[in-house]
């Protein structure tokens, strides 16, 4: 068994009045019923696949879908905190990879770690999270999972705290992980207070 998660089911009814869509108008669109319509707005576990496609098509949305086993499904996973970041934005990051942390160093469950972020996260924010994947792995005394062995490499460096002052001092303290990356964080930078 499954879990299903979408992207836009949540704020789907907001969406479509925003636009100012009749039911009527959207199904016709979707070439859906307007109960099927309904049972989408209103969160109905029985909708299809296809009627999600047809319904994102018709309203020209990009459209994904996460199907996982439930032991894997967190939203304190990487995938579920690259998810949360794609729908909330790149500043976001710092909420969602620091709740993973936190999660990870509470319940030291490999599970968290173990999907690859989505492929529609920038990938400086994929290099990242598998620095940080890496480092908790480290952290932790368990093999990281394969997706974050694989190299992120970014082009330009990227020093995370964008603080001029502190370039050099994180070229110094950055961790193994994270410079083979080509990123440079403070040697304090998996810590919370």
């Amino acid at each position: 068994m499954y879990n299903i998660k979408c992207n836009f089911l949540a704020p789907f009814l907001q969406y479509r009045k925003k636009l100012k869509l009749s039911e009527h108008v959207l199904s016709k669109n979707a070439h859906l019923s307007r109960s099927t319509l309904r049972h989408i707005e209103s969160h109905q576990a029985n909708v299809g696949i296809d009627s999600l496609g047809c319904l994102s098509e018709a309203l020209h949305l990009d459209f994904y879908i996460l199907a996982s086993p439930p032991i894997c499904e967190s939203d304190f996973s990487t995938i579920g905190a690259s998810f949360q970041i794609i729908h909330d934005g790149f500043l976001s990051w710092k909420i969602y990879f620091f709740n993973l942390v936190d999660e990870f160093r509470r319940t030291l469950d490999a599970k968290l770690l173990l999907l690859p972020p989505s492929r529609r996260l920038e990938f400086k924010l994929q290099a990242l999270l598998a620095s940080i994947v890496l480092t908790l792995s480290d952290e932790a005394k368990i093999d990281a999972p394969p997706w974050a062995k694989k190299r992120y490499f970014l082009r330009e460096p990227w020093f995370v705290s964008e603080t001029e002052s502190l370039k050099a001092t994180s070229i110094l303290e950055s961790p193994l992980y994270f410079r083979s990356n080509n990123i440079f964080v403070l040697g304090n930078f998996l810590e919370r207070a």
